[in-house]
């Protein structure tokens, strides 16, 4: 195994690995080797990945395809990965942000969706913040849907940032209502500058106002019990699993971003769905019924998150995993909003960004993967 890339691994085994920078498939890694980029395998998770896992595809072909606008009949991305393959690889994907990583030339490129730097990603005041607290150390891109949009506009970004300083665009990008990309040429350099990212961001946070306290439903043990089996059932799931406590009863409260407006990150709506259906907490099993069905009408799909604000969150799944990645998603949201909130206002999806990751096939695909007992051979 070379040298960048026994670098890459540790960079996403050690970082990715962190639930604060990443989560189930999330996030993805690269390393560029004479002329090759090696990339993480879509909805394989940073914190496992193995060098044996990366998807091998040739750079030149995919900056062919990122410049190209001839009609492919289908997804781009996937059309482009497949000039690209240099061998099989087992059935298995390449990440679908293989453009982006393409056309950075950095050796090792890092995506994250890191909880502390997305509350200044995922906020109406994220351009104005990113150049308070960083200033000239980062390129802004605004939201862009991934794949050939996003890594034109990282394009563009980087092309003015150097058209504006006369400078090479820095390693560090901050992608709107989606997370960050790191990239340099040696391990020690990219978690430099990941560890001085987030505690930039993480001492602005700490500046600045405390969130408001909001009122907490009292509910016993017992019932919260009964309410999450209730949810379990009310969706014919298999698992359901609850908290009760820190994120779930403090920053759950009916206006919370996640709660009331929508996701903040895709993430969020391939692992938590787009909304939770919002429960009273004096609730009924036939409540519950009632609410579900409700919000089936409304969004055309079943609600994977429960919240009783200010109380707790459930989540459902077809297996003890994904129910916990449900949740455990669905708070990391919670967090990214309060914080954002204490350096200026929460910014989520709108209705067309919602829309394209609810339909678009290569999440679907990644949703796949993720409920896979064995992600290596996913059926197509």
């Amino acid at each position: 195994m070379s040298d960048l890339i026994a670098q890459i691994i540790r960079l996403a085994n050690e970082i990715g690995g962190n639930t604060e920078f990443s989560r189930a498939g999330g996030g993805n890694a690269s390393v560029k080797i004479d002329g090759v980029l090696h990339i993480k395998p879509s909805g394989v998770p940073l914190a496992t990945l193995e060098a044996e896992d990366l998807v091998p595809l040739r750079i030149n072909v995919l900056l062919d395809a990122l410049r190209s606008d001839d009609p492919v009949g289908k997804d781009p991305v996937r059309v482009a990965a497949e000039k690209a393959q240099v061998r099989d690889v087992n059935g298995r994907r390449p990440s679908v942000e293989i453009l982006f990583h393409a056309l950075i030339p950095d050796a090792l490129v890092l995506h994250l969706h890191p909880l502390t730097a997305n509350a200044l990603t995922c906020n109406q005041d994220g351009p104005a913040l990113a150049r308070r607290i960083l200033a000239d150390e980062a390129v802004w891109v605004d939201y862009i849907d991934p794949g050939v949009p996003l890594a034109r506009g990282i394009l563009r970004a980087r092309e003015a940032y150097t058209a504006r300083t006369g400078r090479p665009a820095p390693g560090i990008t901050l992608l709107g209502n989606h997370g960050i990309i790191v990239s340099g040429n040696s391990f020690d350099e990219v978690a430099a500058l990941v560890d001085s990212l987030t505690l930039r961001i993480m001492a602005a946070v700490d500046a600045s106002p405390a969130p408001a306290a909001i009122p907490h439903p009292e509910i016993t043990p017992e019932r919260r019990s009964q309410v999450a089996e209730d949810f379990r059932v009310a969706l014919g799931a298999a698992n359901v699993t609850s908290s009760w406590e820190g994120l779930a009863r403090e920053a759950s409260g009916p206006a919370a971003g996640p709660v009331a407006l929508g996701p903040l990150i895709p993430d969020q709506i391939v692992y938590s769905g787009s909304f939770p259906v919002v429960l009273e907490a004096t609730a009924t099993a036939a409540d519950i019924k009632a609410a579900v069905s409700t919000f089936r009408t409304a969004h055309g799909r079943d609600p994977i998150v429960a919240v009783i604000p200010g109380a707790g969150v459930f989540a459902i799944g077809s297996s003890a995993e994904g129910a916990d990645t449900a949740l455990n998603t669905y708070l990391d949201a919670l967090r990214v909003a309060r914080d954002a909130d204490r350096l200026g206002k929460v910014r989520v999806m709108d209705e067309h960004e919602r829309h394209f990751i609810e339909n678009w096939e290569a999440e679907a695909y990644r949703r796949q993967v993720a409920k896979s007992p064995s992600p290596t051979t996913p059926s197509p």
